[in-house]
């Protein structure tokens, strides 16, 4: 037969170079996420050796497939089963490496004698622009209060969602009444039109004590308080995605500290920063962490965080958006520190 010259390689393309320095900027950024590409590719390599196979053994596996007529999913070629499918990277699980400690993410909003309150924030990624705020009432007193009205004043870039026709100025009811050393929970909707600087909102509580001799009307003053963490959604990521997004050159924006954490531990110090300030770990290995965001904007946010030999925590973010990224870090930095 003739001799047939194997044709030279084509040049690498352009966009081969850029891949390569995003990969460098990702692996300066993480060490971590230089480790998940390195399993990546590991993971090419081994599918490519597979795809190498004479075509003998793949008849066999089809032949073998069909003739398995009691199997409930038959497995071929460019087809996976249900328990091997790879989920989406907003669908993949986040890993459980560390255990959440007790804690709560109830914050204090306001007491006097009679009654007390505490709050938390809620985002959804399926609400933009919009976050809600959980107040627990609890009754503090042996009588019945009844009547609450809840009320705040709304910012320029807050406000909270009232009833039609009610304006800035009118107090929400709160639709129960408190029994006698009991409590219960409202839901209030905030419409937010700016997440990169932190909010603080004054309001007011009015509500009316009824005892044996008679009724008596109070009002409760309090600051709400919105950080910027308060705008995020852990959403879950995995390896992939997260050191795709790495490399893409979305994350323009970068911001680092270094600080002492109050915990010595780094495992409740990854369960407060994934509790309090919305995150999920993508990866873990021993005293370092990728850590990975999404506010209810779309501002992508990606963390390193490392315990350092001296003890000191350093954390180092990307973003899309400067402000609220270091507004972020300095919510999780008086979050590990108070």
């Amino acid at each position: 037969m003739p001799r047939v010259d194997t044709p030279p390689a084509p040049p690498t393309p352009l966009k081969s170079a850029y891949h390569e320095e995003g990969a460098k900027e990702s692996a300066r950024f993480s060490p971590i996420a230089s480790e998940l590409a390195d399993k990546s590719k590991k993971k090419r390599d081994k599918k490519e050796k597979r795809e190498k196979k004479g075509t003998k053994e793949k008849k066999k596996e089809k032949e073998k497939a069909r003739k398995e007529k009691h199997s409930e999913y038959i497995e071929t070629e460019g087809v996976t089963t249900p328990s091997k499918e790879e989920l989406p990277a907003s669908l993949a699980a986040t890993p459980a490496a560390y255990k959440l400690p007790p804690m709560s993410s109830y914050r204090l909003l306001g007491e006097n004698a009679a009654i007390k309150m505490v709050y938390e924030t809620r985002a959804t990624a399926s609400h933009i622009s919009r976050i809600v705020i959980s107040v627990v009432f609890t009754n503090l007193t042996t009588q019945n209060i009844k009547q609450l009205e809840f009320s705040v004043m709304d910012s320029l870039t807050m406000k909270l969602l009232r009833g039609p026709g009610m304006s800035q100025h009118d107090a929400i009811q709160v639709p129960f009444v408190l029994l006698p050393e009991s409590q219960n929970e409202g839901q209030f909707a905030f419409q937010v039109e700016s997440i990169t600087m932190p909010q603080k909102l004054k309001g007011t509580l009015t509500y009316i004590l009824k005892s044996d001799d008679g009724s008596s009307q109070d009002k409760l003053d309090f600051k709400l308080t919105i950080p910027c963490s308060a705008y995020l959604v852990g959403i879950p990521c995995n390896g992939d995605a997260y050191t795709k997004l790495l490399t893409s050159g979305q994350l323009s924006e970068k911001y680092a500290t270094q600080f002492a954490a109050s915990d010595a531990d780094f495992a409740p110090i990854l369960a407060k920063i994934c509790l309090l300030a919305h995150f999920t770990v993508v990866e873990q290995v021993e005293t370092s962490a990728s850590l990975y965001s999404k506010s209810i904007y779309g501002h992508h946010v990606c963390l390193l965080v490392k315990q350092l030999l001296n003890g000191r925590l350093s954390i180092d973010g990307k973003s899309t958006d400067s402000m609220f990224l270091s507004n972020v870090i300095d919510d999780i930095k008086a979050i590990l520190t108070n």
